[in-house]
């Protein structure tokens, strides 16, 4: 307690001092250190990095590399909210950092050529080709597999269901069986395959049982990676274990490269590393490198921003194929990160940011009222703006500063606070105009991937907010994003600001070359598609417009023409390569008496822009009521479409007049531009629900159908409780296996004990209902808890 006190009053004594040095720094106008500048590829303009200044100096938004660790020590100290740490915490010198001082500072990696997207999404594994033909992930860029809970190559299924991962022998048909199960302690999320290796991750909950974990003074949450060698898939191996100090954000699969990436809160706490914990086989990896020890020191880049907060963003490339090779990354400190837009050469990751309406009218008071303020008071906003990050954060800085100018105007009298009011609403309404594009804006980071090279290329920004990953695309040079501004309230106006619509073009520094504006007010885009040099875009209200843009010049974006229909799309999918046919699964929706809308049961719809004069909805397919759902609205890897089976396959649960009536898959056929329905495989037994189950952040039943694909001419699809195989042609059921769950970490059983089983018929009257599945009227949906991760009985591989 004697030292604590001691430090505490030495602490005092330096901020007093920081605080006397920043005044003088500010009243002299001082500089920061000279920084240089990274060589700019012919190709691609880089963005300016420059090393951390030892003063504070303006914002300028430029992307700042860390020359050590000692400098993100300071960085975070610096930035910390002061509640978060206590002062028996805030011992850290230079004592502490220095043990990990030496930040990996390799040479830049070349500039990554840009590349062009595929013209039409499509399904990609990296897997190899077998007889028969098979789908693969539902993905949106061709050569970019993203990860998902199923996976084939032509004769193995490998699907995730809650804590197991069944590897199943797919063909031939009416001869699958489950060959083995490896079952983790904690729920995979997602899987990967490239060849003869798979990588399977997720939040790591088990991870605080381990004794390491509780001598990390760190409490964050960790994600598991895991690599195993299939080649035999009766007796899978695994062949790399990592744990990432953070949560999962995604991943993709390029090459032999899975991009990862997960975030980390940055907070800073003495005598802890200052980078997320990486761990390989259980051991924390080092940050300091020399050739005794495995390490990963990544570089480490921030922005020249006020950060309200900030996180680590990691992206890690790792060879699932050569897993000897040692992993390659880096780290980025940033605010937010929402949405993932991935091509062959780069990453875009973007996020919303907000400007408040009190803040501008706070920037507008200080403005008027500064000068009117004693020289004490002056010197008090002086010395608070001086503050360091650790002392005072950028909200306790305003707060504090909007004391004393509120004060101020409350000792006015009323003559002279009326005068003044005038002043700050007609500034505020100037800065309202000026800032018009900054209420609500979208950040975009670029970032170059090429194996093992990570290369942070540009930021952008464009007004709006994105909807999700198929806002966005790359095309060549440039790149690509829909948004819609939302409405906007002001106290100096009644009325409501209505939204609207825009895209954007961008070049390959993510400076806007081209935009269309205003596009559908009083609007909001529900789905995008870009395919080629077209975009198309569902905004909704009450009726469906669908646009079709032309982004053939991409300076002069233009609507080619529309389609209104009732309802609207969620998810748009092509049916040919150049996107004259365009199917769309949403919602029907229909106006109301008094001029609301309601919406009603799941619509599936067949667009035509064969003549863009005269575009049309070709065919439509109504499904179920208004309580009726389909993952596949929120989930495009749900959405299964095969042009050369002319089918298409949707996930869906339906109600009637409030009742369950079934769960399981649509199937449809598409010939000769119309829709029809060929059939449904029920996952319900009957129009019963399972379980519940909560997965990826929604609460589901353990028969809701989640995935369908098909290997030659079977139609196999996923739920957590069966995987059934149906005949394309007739729908006849080929073979039914029901997959069980439970077990330990790393419990491979080979050839596994599971029996396919028929499927079960339906409820009679006077029929016992099995014990596993809940009558309609006794399963309402209602969230369901995380499920409790099973007890260890055995020792992880």
């Amino acid at each position: 307690m004697e030292n604590q006190v001691s430090f505490y009053f030495m602490l005092q004594k330096f901020l007093k001092l920081s605080l006397i040095l920043s005044v003088t720094a500010i009243l002299v106008g001082g500089c920061s250190l000279p920084s240089s500048k990274k060589a700019v590829a012919p190709a691609e303009t880089a963005p300016i990095v420059e090393t951390a200044p030892t003063t504070e100096a303006p914002s300028t938004n430029r992307l700042k590399k860390f020359n050590d660790y000692d400098e993100l020590a300071q960085f975070l100290i610096d930035n910390i909210n002061p509640e978060t740490v206590s002062i028996s915490n805030t011992r850290e010198s230079a004592a502490s950092a220095g043990a990990i001082k030496s930040l990996a500072l390799t040479a830049a990696p070349p500039a990554v050529p840009g590349s062009t997207a595929a013209d039409m999404p499509t399904t990609d594994s990296s897997v190899p080709n077998n007889s028969l033909d098979y789908s693969a992930t539902n993905v949106q860029v061709a050569g970019v597999d993203e990860a998902d809970i199923i996976k084939t190559d032509g004769v193995y299924i490998y699907a995730l269901v809650k804590n197991e991962l069944s590897i199943i022998k797919a063909t031939p048909a009416n001869e699958a069986q489950v060959v083995s199960k490896i079952t983790f302690q904690s729920r995979p999320q997602d899987i990967l395959i490239n060849d003869n290796f798979l990588a399977v991750f997720g939040s790591n909950d088990q991870i605080r049982r381990e004794p390491f974990y509780r001598d990390f003074r760190r409490q964050n949450s960790y994600t598991f990676f895991k690599v195993f060698d299939i080649s035999n898939p009766v007796s899978p191996r695994a062949v790399r274990d990592l744990n990432f100090e953070g949560s999962y954000y995604d991943a993709r699969l390029i090459g032999d490269y899975v991009y990862f990436l997960t975030n980390t809160p940055g907070n800073y706490i003495a005598d802890e590393p200052l980078l997320p914990r990486v761990l390989e086989n259980g051991q924390v990896l080092a940050t300091k490198c020399d050739a005794t020890l495995k390490c990963f020191a990544p570089d480490v880049y921030y922005f020249d921003i006020p950060y309200d907060s900030q996180s680590f963003l990691n992206i890690t490339a790792i060879n699932i194929v050569n897993n000897a090779e040692a992993i390659g990354g880096q780290a980025y400190l940033i605010s937010h990160s929402q949405n993932l837009y991935v091509s062959q050469n780069n990453i875009y990751i973007t996020y919303t940011q907000y400007l408040s309406e009190y803040e501008l009218e706070q920037e507008v008071k200080q403005e008027l009222i500064f000068s009117e303020l004693s020289d004490s008071d002056q010197n008090k906003i002086t010395a608070i703006q001086a503050a360091p990050g650790f002392v005072l954060n950028k909200n306790e800085k305003k707060y504090k500063v909007a004391q004393i100018i509120d004060r101020y105007w409350n000792s006015l009298d009323a003559a002279a606070r009326a005068v003044l009011d005038k002043q700050i609403d007609a500034g505020l309404e100037k800065k309202l105009t000026e800032k018009a594009k900054d209420m609500e804006k979208t950040i975009i980071h670029k970032i170059a991937v090429s194996g093992r090279k990570i290369e942070y290329r540009a930021m952008g920004e464009v007004p709006g907010q994105l909807l999700n990953q198929f806002s966005m695309d790359e095309n060549g040079a440039y790149f690509r994003v829909a948004t819609t501004r939302n409405p906007q309230n002001s106290r100096l106006s009644t009325a409501t600001a209505d939204s609207y619509n825009n895209i954007y073009v961008l070049d390959a520094n993510l400076k806007i070359v081209g935009s269309l504006s205003n596009l559908a007010t009083a609007e909001k885009i529900y789905a995008v598609r870009f395919i080629g040099n077209r975009a198309y875009l569902v905004t909704f209200k009450q009726i469906d417009p669908l646009f079709v843009i032309d982004l053939t010049d991409p300076k002069k974006p233009a609507v080619l023409g529309a389609v209104k229909v009732p309802g609207f799309s969620n998810y748009l999918h092509p049916v040919d390569k150049d996107g004259n046919q365009l199917i769309g699964l949403g919602r029907e929706a229909e106006e109301t008496d008094s001029g609301g809308v309601k919406i009603k049961g799941l619509k599936l719809s067949l667009f035509d822009f064969t003549d863009l004069k005269n575009p049309k909805e070709l065919d439509s397919y109504l499904i179920g009521d208004a309580s009726s759902d389909s993952i596949a609205l929120y989930d495009h890897k749900a959405f299964l479409y095969a042009p050369e089976k002319k089918i298409l396959s949707l996930p869906a649960t339906l109600y009637e007049n409030g009742r369950l009536s079934f769960s399981g898959a649509l199937v449809f056929t598409l010939e000769n531009n119309q829709l029809a329905l060929q059939g449904r495989i029920d996952h319900s037994v009957g129009g019963y629900f399972s379980q519940n189950d909560y997965w990826s952040g929604f609460s589901y039943r353990d028969n809701t159908v989640k995935r369908s694909l098909y290997i030659g001419n079977q139609l196999y699809t996923l739920s957590n409780k069966f995987l059934k195989i149906n005949d394309l042609t007739a729908l006849t059921e080929t073979k039914s296996l029901e997959l069980t769950v439970g077990g330990d970490d790393y419990i491979i059983t080979s050839p596994a004990a599971v029996e396919p089983i028929a499927e079960m018929p339906v409820e009679a009257e006077g029929t016992e209902v099995p014990e596993d599945l809940v009558a309609p009227e006794e399963a309402a949906e209602i969230p369901a808890e995380t499920p409790e991760a099973p007890e260890e009985t055995a020792a992880p591989i």
